[in-house]
């Protein structure tokens, strides 16, 4: 099915701005509706927050921690990627901290992880398409009826029908400025940020559950073995490796601070959980600005038909992956109609 645009012209070349899960999944659909697509990342490589970072020999999923699915759409979706070895089943033991004591275990909810990391769902997406890795869009123009994308201040590539920004809504905001009506829409979603802490462990933490929501901690939100996933041992250099997410209200009140005090604060807090002091191998952290939206938009995309650009991300229709999948590719779909 080829595309066209709201006046029955043929929509022939599509920019994408940011290839997250859901610029990714817009990409593919564009492009599978006879669209040429380019796809501008200004990382080194695609997925957003569907990231992992390598600390000498150990792998962390330090954003999304895994992928759950609600819509029976995308529970199609993640059965194909599980079929093809992409995703499996994480079932590691998750509970709820609370009130200083170990909570109900909450397992009523399929968790699904990527092969070997978390990484693989997006470079599974990003298979076949023509991306632009390391290419800060700073700045779009319009000409003529087509788009200019312009990338560290300088023409990066024009003759764009549309263009389509996928990305948080506080980082499209600054491209949007006096373009588009759409401003003020994407102008109200706020977002929670997040501290990330990345750590290995010499010795077995002597923990009896793999993952725990944890809300009676003032700085711990999120805690998870991360070498219990699927594939992610034997581990080389350690005996377990550890996920650690700071409390929204936490790293907001510390989001500026340095990355190795982040890393002590939430250290000390894991280390008062376990009941002894951390004998680690490993550690690292990294701070998210933009890691939850708040306020997510009942829209599932936003489109200016009139411009010819449009928005989409886990902060339109939902957070988590599945938002932000069904985001990008309902996205393409008006486009293409």
């Amino acid at each position: 099915m080829s595309g066209s645009s709201i006046d029955g012209g043929r929509i022939a070349h599509v920019a994408v701005v940011g290839a997250g899960v859901a610029g990714l999944a817009c990409a593919r659909v564009l492009v599978e509706r006879g669209v040429r697509v380019r796809v501008f990342e200004r990382e080194g490589c695609p997925g957003g927050r569907v990231a992992t970072r390598r600390i000498e020999a150990l792998s962390f999923d330090h954003g999304v921690q895994y992928i759950t699915t609600q819509d029976s759409r995308f529970e199609l979706v993640v059965r194909q990627w599980q079929a093809a070895g992409i995703v499996a089943r994480w079932h590691g033991l998750t509970t709820v901290l609370a009130g200083r004591g170990q909570g109900e275990e909450v397992q009523s909810v399929a968790r699904f992880v990527g092969l070997p990391t978390m990484e693989a769902v997006a470079v599974h997406l990003a298979q076949g398409l023509d991306l632009c890795l390391g290419s800060a869009v700073t700045q779009l123009t319009r000409h003529g009826g087509g788009w200019s994308v312009h990338a560290g201040g300088e023409l990066a590539q024009e003759g764009f029908d549309h263009v389509v920004l996928a990305m948080p809504s506080a980082y499209a905001l600054p491209l949007l400025a006096g373009l588009t009506g759409l401003f003020e829409r994407v102008a109200t979603v706020a977002w929670d940020p997040c501290w990330a802490v990345m750590l290995g462990l010499s010795r077995p933490s002597g923990i009896d559950f793999d993952a725990a929501f944890v809300s009676d901690d003032p700085i711990l939100g999120w805690i998870a073995r991360e070498s219990s996933k699927p594939m992610r041992s034997p581990l080389r250099g350690a005996a377990e490796s550890w996920i650690l997410h700071a409390h929204p209200t936490w790293s907001r009140a510390y989001l500026e601070m340095e990355e190795a005090d982040a890393s002590r604060w939430m250290q000390r807090a894991f280390a008062a959980r376990l009941g002894r002091p951390l004998v680690k191998s490993t550690v690292a952290a990294h701070r998210w600005r933009l890691a939850l939206p708040v306020n997510p938009l009942p829209e599932r995309f936003l489109l200016d038909r009139e411009q010819g650009i449009g928005l989409a991300g886990d902060w339109c229709g939902g957070p988590r992956v599945e938002g932000a999948y069904l985001s990008g590719v309902a996205l393409a779909q008006a486009i293409t109609s």
